[in-house]
């Protein structure tokens, strides 16, 4: 009896290196840097802010004028004949001609009722609105990895909870073994808890796949190895104080919904850009050209031309079937279904919102809950097991106390889970995941 109880022991103090997984030590400040800088969406969206970041220029606006060089050189041979109205004939074979030209063309719209400026002000409101996108993805990707690595540290502690109940398992079908063979109890106790012990076997299986599942998931999010294993934290701190955000303020902050604010703007913008088409636009162009030629045939033998060219164009839009007051319309109710979404977004960020934080308050509730109730819970185990042992207590006693305290451990983990989940969501909601 005292060789079980030293197995016992034995059991108990190794099940933290027993369930620890080999591989990287990967902290969730570890985690939470390398999805920062290596997750694949992340990075997608930072490319696209680039993006609109070359195009927010005032060439792309048409602020400044277009200035064009053209050159060009011809030459050939032909058999000419020509007849004059006085009778002369010049016929010549082979008569070899060249003619060369360059010239500088520069063009400008001077006036487009006011066309540029509000492209300008549309590509810098494209610019804005792509470094938000990639904000909101910071904290969605932030938010994931942090959740992702709480349910594989949550998977781990399940793991310590249910090789817990296979050692207390191991002990009872030990001594029950020990107590049919001296006679002083039925075959029944040994066999019940050899069958606990195989069902807490397959349960610790199904966790090693689960957590194999949860390491894959963390890969993807941190842009690494899809095949690479951590040793994570024991657990994670778990924030219980949180205050709720001001609506007014989280409207402010919230980045989904800055994200639909600026598409209202550029909506806008583009409304107005398309009403421009509707009025007189007036260009200036000037340019300075050189033409030279030369042939052997022909009225003039040589000619010769240079100097520069100037004027002016005015384009007033009468009948172009009615695509443009179209464009207009078609723009204006853009600029309503964004008003829409707009309206759509806050309502829905205020839902999420108070979903998330009465989740967080319940998640608070049940986790000091589960905090008080383990204590009894491992009291109660401790006494049954020293009963079991001086043969008081009966094996359906002690085996519903291990299951009893299995039980207050997983769900002591998940509320751990739960709460570091909600508290992470409402985090998320008021955007102060990332600084």
């Amino acid at each position: 009896m005292r060789s079980v109880f030293l197995f016992f022991c034995f059991c108990v103090f190794s099940l933290a290196a027993y369930c620890q997984t080999t591989g990287e030590r990967l902290t969730l400040e570890d985690a939470i840097a390398r999805a920062l800088e290596h997750n694949f969406d992340i990075r997608v969206a930072d490319v696209v802010a680039q993006q609109a970041a070359v195009n927010n220029a005032a060439g792309n606006a048409g602020l400044f004028p277009n200035l064009s060089g053209t050159a060009g050189m011809n030459t050939g041979s032909a058999n000419t004949r020509i007849e004059f109205a006085d009778g002369r004939i010049q016929e010549v074979n082979n008569a070899q001609t060249l003619s060369y030209n360059a010239g500088v063309v520069a063009n400008y719209t001077v006036f487009a009722a006011g066309r540029a400026w509000l492209i300008r002000k549309q590509l810098r409101a494209n610019e804005q609105l792509a470094q938000v996108q990639v904000r909101e993805q910071m904290h969605r990707q932030v938010s994931q990895v942090i959740q992702t690595y709480a349910r594989a540290v949550w998977q781990q502690q399940q793991s310590i909870a249910i090789d817990t109940g296979l050692a207390l398992a191991q002990v009872r079908m030990m001594l029950s073994r020990v107590k049919f063979e001296t006679g002083s109890s039925a075959k029944f106790d040994f066999l019940q808890a050899r069958v606990d012990y195989n069902a807490r076997q397959s349960d610790s299986l199904a966790q090693v796949a689960a957590l194999n599942t949860a390491f894959a998931d963390l890969n993807l999010l941190m842009g690494q190895d899809p095949y690479k294993t951590y040793d994570l934290d024991d657990t994670l701190e778990v924030n219980i104080a949180l205050v709720p955000s001001d609506p007014d303020r989280l409207r402010s902050t919230n980045p989904t919904i800055d994200i639909a604010r600026r598409n209202v703007e550029i909506a806008d913008l583009d409304r107005r850009i398309s009403r421009t088409f509707l009025l007189p636009s007036l260009d200036l162009n000037a340019g300075y050209n050189y033409n030279r030629s030369q042939s052997q045939a022909g009225f003039a033998l040589f000619n010769r031309t240079f100097g520069p060219t100037g004027g002016v164009g005015l384009n007033v839009p009468i009948f172009q079937g009615g695509n443009l007051r179209r464009q207009v319309k078609v723009a204006a109710l853009e600029k309503l279904r964004q008003d829409i979404l707009f309206a759509r977004q806050n309502t829905e960020i205020a839902r999420q919102y108070r979903s998330a934080w009465k989740d967080y308050e319940m998640s608070v509730a049940s986790y000091r809950l589960e905090e008080e109730n383990i204590n009894y819970a491992k009291e109660n185990v401790d006494i049954q097991k020293a009963r079991f042992r001086v043969g008081i207590a009966t094996t359906l006693e002690t085996r519903e106390a291990e299951n009893s305290y299995v039980q207050a451990l997983i769900r002591l983990y998940t509320a751990a889970y739960n709460l570091k989940v909600n508290e992470t969501r409402v985090l998320e909601l008021e955007s102060r995941l990332v600084k």
